[in-house]
């Protein structure tokens, strides 16, 4: 048997190349397959991840918006850019309480049949009411920074003509905006599939499908960054200019009312808040639009498709930065929040104190026990 197989050299070449075939095809599916686990595990810990972010975000925006509603109560003049603010907070909240939710339903695995199943498809699991949230967050941002910008560069055009319907109409419209700019689409592209919900997968072509992101990219990243790079830096050219006009006349920065140098500071202070607000957005939204590009556009790879679920969470990260950045920076959330606790440890020690006397008066005196005793009777 032996020599017949040494004799048939062509055959055991054959048998030999075919061999090497089969190994390295064995060797190509083991390696995708721990590509894929690998995979499966960051999406499994980044979900996770991101239900701990939002459920901290929800919980800091609620103190913040909490805050920020009560500064406006207190204040005898009522700003309308606090309502653009609290609209912003507010936004952030019912994003980070949703994310919690979709993700909460994503990991537990549910098997999704009939109108149940396509409900939670198409408003949860396909993430549309958290998108719907952080594009209306992102206008609401566009609107505030230009609100700002028109008090600060044109200050009588905008006392004269920004009126506050206006203001009331720019927090309805951001909201309207929101749900209009992908939950229509969401409806149209998502379907069911044998228990598996599929997000954006049914197109009419893909020249739809690139003219609609191409659309989405430019209104809800470039646009925002064109604005807020415009309006702050030209916020910010102005409000020196003006500074070194107001230091070359000191006889008449000294006459200034007490009134309005506390105008421009709590102006100055929102406008450093804004700006801080408006580059942490640019920082993780880049990256999260760059591997949607990538995505799309280039060859698939297992190390793109991580690099973009990894990037997926510094959305939800952005808004929920955005409460500990009113904390520290916005006056009046400062102030409210440093009450809160001062309030708090001395509702404390009260407490405490009161214990205290109330045990010292009971074993001082036999007869306030007895008559304690006997009230409880």
């Amino acid at each position: 048997m032996l020599t017949s197989v040494q004799n048939m050299t062509p055959v055991d070449n054959s048998n030999e190349s075919a061999g090497n075939a089969n190994a390295t095809t064995q060797a190509d599916l083991l390696h995708l397959e721990s590509r894929s686990l690998l995979l499966d595990a960051v999406e499994f810990y980044m979900n996770y991840a991101v239900i701990v972010i939002a459920i901290s975000g929800a919980a800091t925006n609620a103190l913040v918006l909490y805050a920020l509603v009560v500064q406006h109560a207190q204040e005898s003049k009522k700003r309308a850019v606090n309502l653009m603010i609290i609209n912003q907070n507010l936004l952030d909240l019912c994003c980070c309480v949703t994310i919690v939710i979709c993700l909460c339903i994503r990991v537990s695995n549910i098997y999704l049949t009939g109108t149940l199943g396509y409900i939670l498809c198409i408003f949860f699991l396909s993430e549309n009411i958290a998108y719907c949230l952080l594009n209306a967050s992102v206008v609401n941002l566009m609107g505030l920074t230009v609100e700002r910008y028109l008090k600060v560069v044109y200050p009588f055009w905008s006392k004269k003509n920004l009126k506050r319907w206006m203001i009331h109409g720019a927090v309805v419209f951001s909201w309207v905006a929101g749900i209009l700019s992908i939950s229509p689409v969401i409806f149209v592209t998502s379907a069911v599939d044998d228990g598996i919900c599929g997000t954006f997968l049914l197109w009419e072509n893909l020249h739809t499908k690139n003219g609609y992101m191409i659309w989405n990219l430019f209104s809800f990243f470039i646009l925002p960054v064109i604005v807020f790079v415009y309006c702050y830096g030209h916020i910010v050219f102005v409000m020196r200019k003006q500074m070194r006009v107001m230091a070359g006349h000191n006889v008449e920065a000294s006459a200034q009312s007490a009134s309005q140098a506390q105008s421009k500071r709590v102006k100055w202070n929102v406008i450093k808040t804004m700006i801080i607000v408006s580059t942490f957005f640019i920082i993780c939204w880049c990256p999260f639009n760059i591997s949607i590009i990538a995505v799309e556009h280039l060859p698939e790879s297992s190390d793109l498709i991580i690099a973009y679920v990894v990037t997926l969470f510094l959305p939800y990260v952005n808004i929920s930065l955005n409460p500990f950045i009113y904390a520290t920076k916005h006056e009046g959330v400062r102030r409210i929040l440093a009450r809160m606790i001062v309030c708090h440890k001395h509702g404390g020690v009260a407490a405490v104190s009161g214990t205290a006397g109330t045990s010292g008066n009971i074993d001082g005196s036999g007869t306030n026990k007895t008559q304690t005793t006997v009230a409880l009777k």
